[in-house]
């Protein structure tokens, strides 16, 4: 899916959940009720995605709508699957925006639902709080100029957003919106040159350009993605990448259409920084030398890749990528084997990056070892590649000199 390129949220933080009663319409009511002790667990860990408009199927944040779910929200939370947060508590944490839930707050959850999915009293419930997967500020929101129907099963188009920037900024965070989530695959944000990037729209009258491989025009680098269950992205505090005037983005979309052909119209949104802001970068790790065999199962691959810059860094986020044949993937530090990030279970529709509360230094010595295990239950032979049914062992990594 995601071409040689560089780095980069969804739906909250443990919270105490107690198990005392409450009352709602004059009854007592003995165990865990929705408005004392679910809702402060679902608000922050559910309902960003599960609420009316949101990317779930289903809403969660009234009574009304939970307690139709609450058999489904008991199975989800005591089996794991939900909330989405797929990275090993055992390896590389604690990271930003932990998600999961503990086993209070899933005993809590499961004995509401044992106990009826009592109501309670509206006035237990918590205040609201701000969406978590939102940027704290926006300074630009921009779309493609028109919509783009794609005409291939996985078509790349690259198109062109202009920050028309009059000197130079800092991006703190992006959120990347896709206009039909149906038909788009994985956006790669890119900083190009603005005159290069408009000549390479000329050459032809459909909109943007075709782009396998890359943005197809020289870049400076890559400033954000977004793939299935992303989200927006804060980067550290006091880290940031840099746009300079002569700069626009240029957005590369892989469009899949598979399943379903419709227009889309992607948008972004950046926050800025001071300008004071230590400079980041992003780094792919490309692992493409495998070839999973018909019908194999277990297949895994692993590479090291050292650090060539000459430079210790200071590594704080990772973005795993693999496709929708990969069963796990890792990243460790060569030489002492510390375990960075681990996707134990992978699922190629909760694509999160995941950022480390303090930074990872690797030595110029150093490097990252990355490991990738695939099921392939096709007739055919996988190997790196571009489209949908390819497969793909890559990583994001989000670092600082």
């Amino acid at each position: 899916m995601f071409a040689v390129a560089v780095l980069t949220s969804a739906c909250g933080n443990p919270i105490n959940s107690g198990t005392g009663g409450g009352a709602g319409g004059g009854n007592a009511a003995a165990g865990p009720t929705y408005y004392k002790d679910v809702l402060p667990i679902t608000q922050v860990s559910c309902n960003n995605c599960h609420s009316a408009g949101g990317i779930a199927p289903f809403a969660l944040d009234t009574y009304e709508t939970a307690k139709l779910k609450a058999p489904l929200m008991a199975d989800a939370v005591t089996n794991k699957r939900m909330p989405p947060w797929l990275a090993s508590k055992d390896c590389g944490g604690p990271f930003v925006g932990d998600r999961s839930l503990s086993d209070a707050q899933i005993a809590t959850i499961t004995q509401w639902f044992q106990n009826g999915a009592l109501e309670g009293n509206p006035a237990d419930a918590p205040a609201p709080v701000g969406a978590a997967d939102a940027l704290p500020k926006v300074d630009l929101t921009k779309q493609m100029a028109v919509a783009y129907t794609p005409t291939l099963k996985d078509d790349y188009r690259c198109f062109t957003i202009d920050p028309e920037l009059t000197a130079e900024k800092v991006v703190t965070g992006y959120d990347i919106s896709p206009g039909s989530r149906a038909v788009v695959h994985h956006v790669i944000m890119y900083v190009v040159n603005r005159t290069a990037a408009a000549n390479k729209d000329a050459q032809d009258a459909t909109p943007g350009w075709e782009c396998f491989g890359g943005a197809n025009v020289n870049t400076v680098g890559a400033l954000g993605a977004w793939a299935p269950g992303g989200a927006a992205v804060v980067f550290p505090a006091g880290t940031g990448i840099r746009i300079q005037p002569n700069q626009v983005l240029a957005l590369q979309v892989h469009y899949n259409t598979e399943n379903a052909v419709e227009a889309d119209q992607t948008s972004v949104k950046l926050m800025y920084g001071t300008g004071t802001e230590r400079s980041a970068y992003l780094i792919p790790i490309v692992a493409d030398q495998f070839s999973i065999a018909p019908n194999a199962q277990n297949y895994s691959h692993a590479e090291d890749f050292p650090n060539s810059l000459g430079f210790q860094l200071n590594v704080w986020g990772f973005l795993p990528h693999m496709h929708t044949k990969g069963k796990k993937i890792s990243l460790t530090a060569m030489g002492t084997n510390e375990c960075l990030v681990d996707i134990p279970r992978w699922d190629f529709h909760w694509q999160t990056q995941y950022f480390r509360k303090t930074a990872f230094q690797m030595p110029r010595t150093g490097g990252l070892h990355v490991s990738c295990t695939w099921d392939n239950p096709t007739a055919s032979t996988v190997t790196w590649g571009e489209g949908t049914s390819d497969e793909m062992c890559f990583a994001f990594v989000y670092a600082t000199l």
